[in-house]
């Protein structure tokens, strides 16, 4: 057998014993215990980075990322926190695309500056490893073990890279909150340890409060993890099983029911490309930091009009959950089209078919003033109103409706699919009657997208 380890070239026993006396002769590498940190700066600025900071292992202020990076690395006994500048100016543009494509560069940088620090460090005989800026994620990480490396904010805070915001990013005391992040583990200690700033270079101004589209940050109230997850990281690999299970659901009129076509688009690129932020504003908006902070100082109103409000005026989707602060933040700006994460365009009852209702509406120019449509199902009935443009959706009552849709199918959800032009697979459940205007319904039907 060609793989036979009997049959593996040795060569002569001559040869094999000059090969291991060679080997005992080369010299063994020295480990250095302990680096300078005025060289180790020099030597991460010269790779690349905008600024860095030394954390040792231990502290008490890293917290659970003590645990995390001896993880990774086991003979870790110190951080380096490397910043990188993203452009402001891409990033408040009302462009995602473009406000994404300046976070790629910079990261990509940032990853490249990691990689070129590891290298001259190795060569120096400090063992090195650097995390992951951003992805990929330990997406299979085993339940209770976070899927990220290291939580690089909480290292930056330590190296004194700056303090955590109103807006929760880092905001440095001179970039301000325009920077990426990226830690590298090394199994030296430094000479001299960086400490937290004894100030927060955050001003209060709220514009993060007022640019979040979906209310997640607030100045009086804890942080809303989860209205920012479900919107700014839609894209991100967090969503992909909903988007997975909208594909499975049935056919192709299933699927529109809940994704739109720019939606699908969108979704795509980000896999093709990679992950991409919804919005983000709350960074866009912050004048924090001193080589940021002239414009506002100067004119704050004129800031705001520059800044905050065209992020205000874009239209888009912001994806919300039902019922939650973030579906009330993103009703209330008209110019928000409010998307819902748990409507499921299979399942059959009256409050996913409510959900469905205002996922999919988008009110035209044949809309009356005002329209009622009562749906009645056999778990109960859907009151669709619309006023004015806006859908609201409720239980059943006394005051006249333009009609009454009737349906006894179990499937009843399949009212709201929409037929795609040219391609089958669309039928409407069975057993559904219209008492009352029946035109009335078809412009309802029309509204939905």
């Amino acid at each position: 057998m060609a793989n036979d380890a009997r049959l593996i070239f040795r060569g002569t026993d001559e040869a094999e014993a000059a090969r291991r006396a060679h080997e005992a002769a080369l010299p063994r590498p020295q480990r250095r215990e302990r680096v300078e940190a005025s060289w180790l700066r020099e030597l991460c600025l010269q790779a690349g980075a905008d600024d860095v900071g030394f954390v040792d292992i231990g502290r008490a202020g890293l917290g659970a990322e003590n645990d995390n990076a001896r993880r990774l690395f086991p003979a870790v006994k110190a951080l380096i926190c490397l910043v990188g500048i993203s452009n402001r100016d891409a990033i408040r543009s009302t462009s995602r695309a473009t406000a994404n494509n300046a976070w790629r560069l910079t990261g990509d940088k940032l990853d490249g500056t990691a990689a070129r620090i590891c290298e001259q460090l190795a060569e120096a005989g400090i063992h090195a490893v650097p995390t992951s800026m951003g992805f990929p994620m330990d997406v299979q990480a085993p339940p209770g073990q976070i899927s990220w490396a290291i939580a690089h904010k909480v290292v930056a805070v330590e190296a004194g890279m700056g303090h955590m915001g109103t807006n929760r990013n880092v905001i440095h005391p001179r970039f301000g909150n325009f920077v990426l992040l990226e830690t590298i583990m090394i199994d030296s200690e430094v000479d001299t340890y960086d400490q937290p700033l004894d100030y927060n270079p955050c001003l209060g101004c709220n514009l993060c409060v007022a640019a979040c589209p979906v209310g997640a940050i607030s100045n009086v109230r804890e942080f809303d993890f989860f209205a920012c997850l479900g919107h700014n990281y839609r894209e991100f690999p967090f969503s992909a099983a909903d988007w997975v299970d909208a594909i499975a659901a049935g056919d192709a009129s299933a699927y529109r029911a809940k994704f739109r076509d720019g939606e699908t688009l969108s979704m795509v690129q980000s896999l093709a490309f990679e992950p991409t932020y919804k919005s983000a504003y709350c960074m866009a908006v912050c004048p924090a930091g001193e080589d940021v902070i002239g414009p506002y100082l100067a004119d704050k109103a004129q800031y705001r009009e520059k800044v905050l409000l065209p992020l205000r005026a874009h239209p888009e989707p912001v994806y919300v959950q039902s019922g939650s602060h973030a579906e009330q933040t993103a009703a209330r700006n008209p110019a928000k089209q409010v998307r819902y994460l748990d409507f499921r365009p299979d399942v059959s009852t009256i409050a996913n078919f409510a959900l469905g209702l205002r996922h999919m509406f988008t009110p035209n120019e044949s809309l009356p003033g005002r329209l009622r449509i009562a749906f009645r199902f056999p778990d109960g009935t859907v009151l669709a109103d619309v006023d004015n443009g806006r859908l609201t959706t409720g239980p059943g009552d006394e005051l006249p409706v333009d009609a009454t849709v009737a349906c006894d199918a179990r499937d009843y959800i399949r009212i709201l699919h929409r037929p795609m032009a040219g391609r089958p697979g669309y039928t409407e459940p069975d057993n559904y009657t219209v008492d009352g205007d029946s035109a009335a319904f078809q412009r309802l039907l029309a509204c939905l997208q």
